[in-house]
């Protein structure tokens, strides 16, 4: 059974282990140096830094219900259901 809610941390996680991989690779095969590798890495470590400091936030805040004044799509205040 497939889960169909959102997942942005999972999403960026898993580019991350992915680009990681893939440079390991590149410099396992000899395609790319140690040193290549290194700036690679860096700067992909660079980027996801500035991702999390303002892409993933706000991607993930856009998917994730408030506990102060919970309210759907169409701006209609969410209400607890009476259960008694």
């Amino acid at each position: 059974m497939l889960d169909p809610r959102p997942r942005p941390l999972r999403a960026v996680a898993t580019w991350v282990g992915l680009i990681t991989a893939l440079v390991s690779w590149l410099v396992g095969s000899g395609l790319l140096t140690t040193g290549q590798a290194d700036a690679i890495n860096g700067t992909v470590s660079a980027v996801l830094a500035l991702l999390g400091a303002f892409g993933v936030a706000l991607a993930g805040e856009r998917r994730v219900t408030p506990t102060f004044d919970p309210r759907d799509d169409a701006g209609r205040a969410l209400v607890p259901l009476d259960l008694d």
